[in-house]
């Protein structure tokens, strides 16, 4: 199973629930929070830093909430990702603490492939544009 951190799959959930209601109407957290199972205080920890990088906007007040500020048809996972990790890597094998590299890497034949894979879904997934993540769901 492929693995985000914490942070990057909370905030792609974030997003999408705004996605899925965008120039319709604003959603305060406690709702995310509630339907996602996702503590509030992270969440807002992470909709401070993705306003802070012009994805989302908000409203505050009584009956404030949360929006998109870009169309889904134009914000790139990739943006969102970017955020959180400036330089994505997903793990395909345990990392050395010391070096940040495998242990294993002078031996290992099939970390190669890995690395590969990670690359080419990296770009994949960076390149999907939110409504075609929000469409993939139907499938």
């Amino acid at each position: 199973m492929i693995r985000f951190s914490r942070s990057e799959d909370y905030a792609i959930i974030l997003i999408h629930s705004l996605a899925k209601v965008y120039k319709k109407r604003l959603i305060p957290l406690p709702e995310i929070a509630k339907d996602h199972h996702i503590s509030l205080l992270f969440l807002r920890n992470l909709a401070s830093i993705l306003r802070k990088a012009d994805i989302i906007g908000a409203v505050e007040g009584k009956h404030g909430g949360y929006f998109l500020k870009s169309d889904p048809r134009h914000l790139k996972i990739g943006d969102i990702l970017h955020v959180f990790s400036p330089n994505p890597f997903l793990p395909c094998c345990e990392i050395g603490s010391k070096k940040g590299s495998c242990d294993k890497a002078k031996f290992c034949s099939t970390g190669v492939v890995w690395r590969k894979l990670n690359q080419e879904f990296l770009q994949k997934v960076s390149a999907m544009t939110l409504q075609e993540f929000i469409g993939q769901e139907r499938i």
